[in-house]
């Protein structure tokens, strides 16, 4: 016997430490849930393992929506039921981490069982406490933050200028907008201020010649907007003729030429 003392204290030495196991018998269900580790750093991986013993006839499922808490699921690995003398034996094993540094607990586990019957329930674990260190450890406890700049108010001397400034741009490219959008409205057409003009003048007493003249001024601002063909110097007749034979007018325009003279 004091021959094998000196292998036992390596075996128990090698035992984990850092790991807490919390039992639960509820419903002729037995649950033992193991936790490892128990005091880490944050983002650090744990793993949780879970297995639980059942009468034949009931189904477990473990509760969860990727989360334990402020614990995220990492990684899930469900062992199908395993028939034994006791009961089916269910086991899952789960990995975990979390970037609170404020918990406290792994808390959140439950499994619930359902029979043949149609009868549910819910088994609750609970909670395992859980030390969770940072890497700046006590110095955030023993050292306050301290202000990295002082109060800057919201407007100073120094500003005003820039305040100025601003200001007189903004006011300009409103303006300029507004031109623009000015500028885009939409002018009649050809057609439209020839028989606009004409009208007009139909209301005038001209004497011959102005009226001849008018007319005449009316007739070539609606050739040069409509079809894009320039007044020469020539008379009101031969610049007619002219633009009856122009290669530029297409058969339909030639029609609206006609139309409108």
């Amino acid at each position: 016997m004091l021959f094998a003392l000196p292998f036992l204290f390596p075996a128990l030495l090698a035992l984990p430490t850092d790991t807490s196991i919390v039992n639960l018998q509820q419903d002729g269900i037995e649950v033992e849930v193991s936790l490892e580790p128990i005091d880490f750093l944050v983002g650090d991986t744990l793993f949780l393992q879970i297995k639980a013993i059942a009468p034949d006839g009931i189904q477990l499922a473990l509760h969860n929506d990727e989360t334990f808490g402020s614990f995220t699921i990492v990684d899930t690995t469900t062992v199908l039921d395993i028939p034994s003398k006791e009961g089916r034996i269910w086991n899952w094993s789960i990995h975990l981490d979390t970037f609170d540094a404020s918990t406290t607990a792994l808390d959140g586990i439950a499994l619930e069982w359902t029979q043949g019957t149609g009868e549910k329930g819910t088994l609750l674990i609970d909670s395992i406490p859980v030390t969770v260190n940072t890497i700046l450890g006590e110095i955030t406890k023993e050292t306050s933050i301290r202000s990295i700049k002082e109060h800057v108010p919201l407007f100073s001397r120094n500003s005003t200028p820039s305040i100025i400034v601003s200001s007189i741009a903004f006011c300009s490219l409103c303006l300029l907008l507004f031109r623009f959008s000015k500028g885009k409205k939409q002018l009649p057409s050809p057609h439209v201020r020839a028989m606009a003009d004409i009208a007009n003048l139909k209301n005038t007493n001209f004497e011959v010649h102005s009226f001849y003249t008018s007319l005449s001024d009316i007739v070539r601002h609606y050739l040069e907007g409509q079809f894009k063909i320039a007044a020469t110097g020539q008379t009101t007749r031969e610049f007619l003729n002219a633009a009856k034979q122009n290669n530029r007018l297409e058969h339909f325009d030639r029609e609206s030429l006609g139309s409108f003279l």
